[in-house]
């Protein structure tokens, strides 16, 4: 999947395709060519170019041609060069006021203006390229998978993404964070080839297209390498610990698990896809189910995955709120049932387990109270030791203030008593939005 390609458009065939095969060998782009001005909007519609070499030849007016390509590739602004036979100043005004980029003179030598083109093929590509990991950003992605889906061979696209990135951000900083993201890009790249493309959609999100065979392979081996380097971009305290803690308000103390990485992937194999939208939609989907998973994780997307994915917000979360405080256990279920979540509280520990199997809870808030701190502890230990609870969310509140010692426990958040009722809430629409 190339980054670039190039489009000739030039009324003379043979000279044309001299020009294609110069460019092809000296600067390693698919070079396309266009012979009369339907052919062209037709292939700038499809391929979305980066480079149009525009010979004066082609047409009597060539600032009104140049004109047409800029009001249909207004999205992309794709580099156009004009090569001309003509030395007059004027002229060349002329056409670089109507909008093109550079005037070469066919007299040129070939291997000067293979190199001209290539500069600015080369500037094009590192204007769009994130700073951080150097690789092509959001609109060279765009493009890219255009071309790809219009294509008529089989492919795939990896949607991958680090998981628990901004918090270590927040933690660490971001010399750690680009750090880490300069390594999976290093990691990424040595698992493909010339005909793959990698891509960064977003701070901590990525994309690579590759041949539908190599998919699988290269998702297995971007789970395996990644959890290989991630705990060295750890304290050896927190790597030890298996998690950082983020500090909120109210001396409130967050478990962030350490970083994982998830990856969604779709193919053309079994479904046709019309544009990059849609594309990326659905591989943004089956992405997510990966990321639901537990650890690094990917997901292939299959004719039994496809279909419609309901919106989490369209989705009733469920609450299951332990409190023994009669009072307050009625306040918080009332405040958040009006927020939109379904409730249910339990005032006992011998009931937790009964209720967890029967109503399934998104999130726990769970009071450990002054007495009998330790067997709610144990309970909640418990809970996240089983797989089928793994992804539920506990919110703990205590009286005892050791953050790291009811973290321990496996919790997602210590929340120290007493507490105010909005940090709660806030906590609760943090982890089931």
């Amino acid at each position: 999947m190339p980054i670039n390609v190039a489009l000739i458009i030039d009324s003379r065939k043979e000279l044309s395709m001299q020009y294609k095969i110069n460019f092809e060998q000296s600067c390693s782009i698919p070079v396309f060519i266009s012979v009369n001005i339907t052919e062209t909007f037709e292939l700038m519609e499809k391929l979305e170019p980066d480079l149009v070499l525009l010979s004066d030849t082609f047409s009597d007016n060539t600032p009104a041609v140049i004109g047409q390509i800029r009001e249909k590739a207004k999205e992309y602004r794709p580099t156009i060069i004009i090569l001309s036979k003509s030395e007059d100043i004027k002229y060349k005004l002329a056409v670089l006021d109507s909008g093109a980029d550079d005037f070469l003179s066919e007299s040129i030598d070939r291997s000067e203006m293979c190199a001209r083109i290539y500069a600015h093929m080369r500037r094009q590509t590192e204007i769009l390229a994130n700073p951080i990991t150097g690789l092509p950003g959001v609109k060279t992605i765009c493009k890219v998978i255009t071309r790809t889906v219009k294509g008529d061979f089989k492919w795939a696209l990896l949607y991958i993404g680090i998981d628990n990135f901004e918090s270590y951000r927040e933690i660490y900083g971001d010399i750690a964070s680009n750090r880490m993201l300069q390594t999976y890009t290093a990691i990424m790249k040595s698992a493909l080839d010339s005909n793959d493309f990698v891509g960064q959609i977003g701070d901590n999100d990525f994309i690579i297209l590759t041949s539908v065979q190599k998919a699988d392979k290269i998702a297995i081996f971007l789970n395996y390498a990644f959890d290989s380097v991630s705990a060295k971009f750890y304290t050896e305290q927190d790597s030890k610990r298996g998690y950082i803690i983020l500090h909120g308000n109210n001396k409130a103390g967050r478990r962030i698990p350490l970083v994982t990485t998830s990856i969604g992937i779709v193919s053309n194999e079994y479904k046709n896809y019309g544009d990059y939208k849609e594309t990326l939609n659905d591989a943004s989907a089956v992405h997510k189910l990966a990321k639901d998973q537990q650890g690094s994780s990917w997901i292939i997307d299959r004719p039994q995955l496809t279909g419609v994915y309901k919106d989490s917000c369209e989705i009733e979360k469920k609450i299951l709120i332990v409190e023994n405080d009669a009072a307050l256990a009625y306040l918080l279920t009332t405040t958040l049932d009006m927020q939109g979540y379904q409730t249910e509280a339990i005032s006992s520990y011998s009931e937790v387990f009964d209720r967890l199997y029967a109503y399934r809870p998104d999130l726990i808030v769970f009071d450990a109270g002054s007495e009998d701190m330790q067997e709610g502890f144990d309970i909640c230990r418990l809970i996240k030791s089983k797989i089928e609870f793994a992804n539920t969310k506990i919110i703990v509140s205590t009286v005892l203030h050791d953050k790291e010692m009811v973290l321990n426990t496996g919790v997602d958040l210590y929340l120290p008593k007493p507490y105010e009722l909005v940090s709660l809430f806030n906590w609760v629409s943090t982890f089931l939005a």
